[in-house]
Formats: C-alpha cells, structure tokens, sequence
C-alpha cells in the first residue's frame, strides 16, 4: 500500500468543527471582551477569578438544561444573592417561557408567588430597551434585578437576582449580573445548535433505518412469501422439489431474522452498556464478521479511561457505521479497529485493505451511495470532534475520529 497515493478528505465532521470553532470562538470573545471591561473598571481579583469559573463551567456543560443550571448555580454564588433566576422566551416570541424556569435559593425566602408577576411585568420594557432593572419591591421587602439575554438584538430571556431590602445590589453585582447575561447568551445559542444537531441526526438515523430496513428485510420477506405461495401451488406434483425450496426459504428467513437482531441492537446498543466501549466494538466486529473470511482485530494504545456517555456511544455507533461499510462494500480481507486514548482526546481508527473510493468523487454522490458517510460526519459533528478519511481506488480505507475524551 502506498500511503502518498491516497486522498485525505475531512468531511462534514471536519468542516462543521471549524463552524462549532467560530461559535465557541465568538463565546469566546465575548468572555475576553467581558474581562477586559472588568479589568477596566474594577481591582477586584475575585470578580475577575469568578467570571473566569463561569466561563469554563458553562463551556464544559453538555446540554442545554446544564447550561441553564449552571449560569444560575455560579450567579447565585458568585454574586452571593439570597435567590437567582433564569428563564427563557417562547419560541418566537417575546412572551416568558415557564418551562423553562431554573431557581437557586432557599423556598423558605422570596416565593415565586410575587417575583413570578413581577418579571412578566418588567420583562417587556427589558427586552424592548435591552437594560438592566433594578428595583424595590416595597410590599415584599426586596431588591429584583434583571438582566437581559439577547442574541443578535433578540431577547431569548432573562438572568435575575433576589435580595432582601437590607442586602441592596452593589455596583460590582450589577456589573457583574449584566456581563453574566450576555455570556449565558453565547452559551445558550451554542446548546441550543448543539440540540437541533441532535434532533437532525435522530431524524436521520430513522430514516436510514427504514430505508435500510425496505431495502433489506422487507425485500427479502416478500421474497420468501413468493416462495412460499409457488411451494404451496407444487407441494402435491413435486415433494422433493418443495422441499429443497423450503430448505433455501429457511435460510432466506434466517439471514431475514438476523438483520432484524442487528437493527434492533443497533437502536439499543445494550452491549455497549454490557461490555463498555472497547468490548462493545469487539463484540460487533466479531459478529458482523462471522462467516466471511475476514481477519479483525482491535488494538488498544494509551491508557483506557471511563468517557462521557454521549463520547462513548458516538465513538461505538461511528465504529460500526465503518465497521459495516468496511465488510458490505469493500471486499477488505483484514480490518482493523484502534482506540488511542491521549490525555485530552480519544482516537477511533478504523482501517482496512479493501478496494477504497475517490473520497472526491463519494462525497458529491454519498446520499445514494448506500455508505453513510455524511451520517458518519454528522455524530462526529454533534459530538464536536475531526473526521479524517485517508482513501484512494484500489488503496484501502482509514477513518480516523478524534474526539474530546
């Protein structure tokens, strides 16, 4: 094999890493822009210390309830307030989402039952002139300041703080609540994205599901019920001819049942809570090539580490993805899957010596190429990582996924 023969491509997993970079890179930004006007205005070394906290606990969260528990969790903390309030706008709509409402505090202070009322009627005028809200609740003896979250001059919620009257808001705490507020913009944008990602690619692994599953099952059980129907007809003028064709429609119904094992362990990958990763991939290589004459093996380089579940069945769903297209298409007659734990990431290879592809050419045509690898890219996408395809006809195929881990 000659490796400078081959084409390296970097597909939608690459080239949407480099979009999530100008994301974070923007979230970034606003945290750098954030600091500076901190350092500008204030000595303060804690305010400076806790601003950095935030900003890598709300990166690191994963979802886009984290983020909104976390924003709360280091508001109420960092601006040592009685009680901290989150809550988002309806879906195109200026209206307060109650959904989405996130509280720290104790129930025993400021009950909902008046700041509730009270930011619904604050909110309009926030959202309108994006400023803050300070004020005095005289009949409930406490302070209400809001911040505004917008996004590109879009209110998509509020960050708000409670106080007894005694304990009025500092000017650092203002400051401080405001720039909170437009961090938890940047960041609640990026985990919404990430979730439609999410819902995109569930919506796409049903429908390669059931496309795969009438190309497939579907095809071969009419087949079988064909058979069945010409058996019946013959059964009485030739027996023994009915019987070999029973014989080759039990095999027909036993590959059938097979392929429904596999789709039904590919939508719940019990292994992979069974045998963890490493033996969840050895587990499926061993079983999808039983029969053919196939060499595998999986090797194992740095050392093995506890990932986070989403990692995990990101890197296992994308190694059986190339795992089957290695033996369905490839005609490889040795296949080689590699796990390569790094300090800060994790590395999944997946190489074979089979016939390779134009990587040019498969990546115009891959919707009807029946080898999945825009569905490839796009786990390697949501899960933020690189995806590097090292090809070339008649070369083999390496698929290299590094991932944060």
């Amino acid at each position: 094999m000659q490796p400078n023969s081959h084409q390296t491509a970097s597909l939608a997993g690459n080239t949407s890493m480099k979009a999530n970079d100008v994301r974070r890179d923007s979230f970034r930004t606003r945290i750098v822009n954030a600091v500076s006007r901190l350092l500008s205005q204030s000595h303060d070394v804690d305010l400076i210390t806790a601003l950095n906290d935030v900003a890598a606990a709300v990166s690191s969260a994963v979802s886009l309830d984290d983020v909104l528990d976390t924003i709360v969790q280091r508001a109420k903390r960092i601006t040592n307030t009685e009680k901290a309030v989150l809550i988002l706008t309806q879906d195109h709509s200026p209206d307060l989402d109650n959904d989405t409402l996130v509280v720290k505090g104790s129930r025993d202070e400021h009950p909902e039952s008046w700041w509730a009322d009270e930011l619904k009627v604050v909110a309009p005028a926030i959202f309108e002139t994006g400023r803050m809200y300070l004020g005095l609740s005289e009949e409930n003896d406490a302070w209400l300041m809001c911040a505004p979250i917008r996004v590109k001059d879009r209110p998509i919620g509020m960050l708000s703080a409670i106080n007894s009257r005694t304990h009025k808001f500092s000017r650092e705490q203002v400051e401080f609540l405001a720039i909170l507020g437009a961090f938890a913009a940047s960041a609640i944008e990026n985990a919404r994205l990430a979730e439609e990602s999410r819902y995109v690619l569930l919506a796409s692994e049903r429908d390669r599901i059931a496309r795969e599953m009438h190309d497939g099952i579907s095809q071969s059980l009419f087949g079988v019920a064909l058979g069945l129907e010409v058996c019946r007809k013959q059964v009485f003028r030739d027996p023994a001819g009915v019987a070999d064709r029973l014989g080759e429609l039990q095999e027909q119904v036993d590959l059938s049942r097979s392929e429904l094992r596999r789709f039904i362990y590919d939508l719940r990958p019990i292994k992979l809570q069974e045998l963890g990763l490493i033996g969840a991939i050895e587990f499926w290589l061993h079983e999808i090539s039983a029969g053919r004459k196939l060499q595998t093996r999986v090797v194992i380089k740095g050392d093995t580490r506890s990932l986070r579940l989403a990692t995990e069945a990101c890197l296992y769903r994308v190694a059986k993805e190339a795992i089957g297209n290695a033996v369905k298409h490839s005609g490889a007659t040795w296949l080689e899957a590699r796990l390569i734990f790094e300090p800060e990431t994790v590395t999944l290879q997946i190489h074979d010596n089979g016939c390779g592809f134009d990587s040019a050419e498969m990546l115009r045509h891959d919707a009807h190429s029946g080898i999945g690898l825009s569905s490839i890219a796009q786990r390697v996408e949501t899960e933020g990582g690189r995806l590097d395809i090292t090809t070339a006809p008649g070369q083999g195929t390496r698929i290299d996924v590094m991932v944060a881990g």
